[in-house]
């Protein structure tokens, strides 16, 4: 049976208004199950705090995953460095956060390079000795651990799962939803005879449904997002103020790591950013402090006495970190950087034979790479060497790499020796055999003494 033109647009009629009625429906039916991120933080609930069932599925998840990354990192053992950094952050936290049983911060170091700490859910911070490394006094330190200790007192890890999950919901349903009114739009605009509209209500639909919702998703995973960290250090910034910590090292802190003198390698991974980040964290910092001035005035105030001893304790447990951090420099060539921590390694630890050899491995790489200084870079490593072996003559590697030095420049006989005391102190190393070959190659040619 033919129908008229009139007859389609009358039975047609209906289907428009029921469409976008199911497509207000689908959006408001999603919007209601989104899960809300408007989350309280614990040290607001104290004592009383219960965390979500999806919050609790997320700790259980986050342990899972915590026993897998100390099976595949290599952790900073250190237990009085440990017992600090915790006492640290004990002095930062609010009463309410102390009062709250279902949570304990603990603090692991990890060795590594690289500027980076993280927080997982449940308690647990992640400090990679890069960080720590870089770190002037307890204010800047604190400034780190107050900042990850936010991430967990303000929930960021589940409100931002959940921000994420109700993004994705909620670009699903708004593609389906675009989708449906698109065809009715399309299904018009076929009997409207309009068929270029047509065409292009339909690839609408598809970006919608396609590539716009992944795009979408993309753009959600980057780290928590600007307003998460922003309250982050925030909430760093007034767990200094209520400790007594300085609080103009806040933006200093951020100073450091974009300086970190002039390493430009780009191997960074730090938790608070590019350079750009950095410049921004500054200035929101000092706009921070300057829209707190009490802040300042209460750290101006504190204590100096219980501030010097604080200072003497973090520069105690700090240096170990410093100089083992200059090691792992120097094996990835990081030559300027090694020397600053080295330097200030010495000034707490004169007397500490790894801090001279690390000494003598930064000149012999330097005297690779400059030619003009070659030969007094080499008399400063034979030098450092020797005091490194006077402070302690039972480590072995210094005897190896003198002797290796003095082989170089035709010096046998303190070769020989050296090779000999090394074979003697490490006997079982892995090295020693080749060693022992060096002497008696040495002793046949009439180059050892008696």
């Amino acid at each position: 049976m033919d129908l008229s033109t009139d007859q389609h647009r009358v039975l047609g009629s209906p289907r428009r208004p029921v469409d976008r009625f199911l497509a207000l429906s689908l959006i408001l039916l999603v919007v209601a199950g989104c899960a809300t991120t408007d989350l309280p933080p614990i040290s607001q609930q104290g004592a009383g705090f219960q965390p979500l069932p999806d919050e609790v599925a997320m700790w259980s998840e986050a342990r899972q995953e915590e026993e897998k990354l100390l099976d595949s990192v290599d952790v900073y053992e250190d237990p009085l460095l440990e017992e600090y950094l915790e006492d640290v952050v004990v002095g930062l936290q609010p009463p309410g956060m102390a009062a709250n049983p279902q949570l304990r911060y603990r603090v692991k170091v990890i060795e590594d390079p690289t500027l980076n700490a993280f927080a997982y859910p449940h308690g647990s911070l992640y400090v990679h000795t890069g960080l720590l490394a870089r770190m002037e006094n307890e204010s800047q330190l604190a400034t780190v651990l107050g900042h990850e200790m936010t991430h967990v007192e303000h929930r960021h890890m589940i409100r931002y799962r959940r921000s994420l999950r109700n993004k994705q919901i909620a670009w699903s349903a708004v593609a389906v939803a675009a989708a449906v009114i698109a065809a009715g739009e399309e299904a018009d605009a076929w009997e409207d005879g309009d068929w270029g509209r047509a065409a292009r209500v339909g690839v609408l639909s598809d970006v919608l449904v396609g590539l716009g919702l992944q795009l979408a998703v993309l753009a959600s995973v980057n780290g928590y997002g600007r307003d998460l960290e922003l309250e982050a250090d925030h909430g760093a910034f007034r767990k200094l103020q209520a400790s007594g910590y300085d609080i103009a090292q806040a933006p200093r802190v951020y100073e450091l790591l974009r300086d970190d003198h002039g390493d430009a390698s780009g191997m960074e991974v730090f938790f608070f950013g590019s350079h750009p980040k950095l410049d921004r964290r500054i200035e929101n910092a000092r706009h921070w402090i300057a829209q707190n001035p009490g802040a300042s005035e209460a750290s101006e105030g504190a204590d100096s006495e219980p501030r010097v001893r604080r200072q003497t304790t973090f520069e105690r447990r700090l240096r170990p970190v410093v100089r083992d951090d200059a090691r792992l420099s120097l094996e990835l060539g990081r030559l300027e950087l090694a020397e600053h921590q080295l330097m200030r390694a010495f000034e707490g630890m004169p007397e500490d034979p790894e801090v001279h050899y690390l000494f003598a491995r930064l000149y012999l790489a330097q005297a690779d790479e400059d030619p003009e200084r070659f030969d007094s870079l080499r008399v400063s490593a034979y030098n450092a060497l020797r005091e490194s072996i006077r402070l302690d003559p039972d480590r072995p590697d210094p005897h190896l790499r003198l002797g290796l030095l003095a082989y170089d420049d035709a010096d046998f006989e303190t070769a020989c020796v050296q090779f000999r005391q090394y074979v003697e102190i490490a006997q079982e190393a892995d090295d020693a055999g080749r060693i022992r070959d060096y002497v008696l190659e040495l002793e046949r040619d009439g180059q050892c003494p008696g």
